[in-house]
């Protein structure tokens, strides 16, 4: 078990990165939760109990806690330790797909090219080559 600094010193500690850890909304229910916490008059172990209780409402915030206090991780490091998702570099966006349909008027066959190098098929009811309906 962890003494009472600990708990309090996690609670000062997490602070900063609560923006990180958590969607804004919740960053700062918690940041005001944890400000009531920290300045009760309560006993120190209603104290502790009442940080405890506060960061193990959300994941990230009960995972920071554990590394914090059971393996001694440095706050700066606990940040990237949790993170394991990072994007791809570059810019993210939708590939577009040409959109062929049938040339037979009544007919409402499409088929999109998702693959630069795939044939453009027949329609399956005419037997005719698609055409190219999109400018993409």
């Amino acid at each position: 078990m962890t003494s009472s600094p600990d708990v309090l010193q996690a609670a000062k500690a997490i602070r900063p990165y609560l923006a990180e850890l958590l969607e804004r909304p919740d960053a700062n229910a918690m940041g005001d939760r944890l400000e009531l916490a920290l300045n009760a008059t309560t006993d120190t172990a209603a104290q502790q109990a009442e940080i405890r209780r506060v960061l193990s409402v959300a994941e990230p915030t009960r995972e920071w806690l554990r590394l914090y206090l059971e393996e001694q991780k440095p706050a700066a490091e606990i940040l990237s330790i949790i993170r394991t998702y990072h994007p791809l570099p570059g810019k993210a966006g939708v590939v577009a797909s040409p959109r062929y349909r049938c040339p037979v008027a009544s007919c409402h066959q499409t088929w999109y090219r998702r693959e630069v190098g795939a044939e453009v098929p027949n329609c399956p009811i005419h037997g005719v080559q698609m055409v190219r309906e999109s400018k993409v």
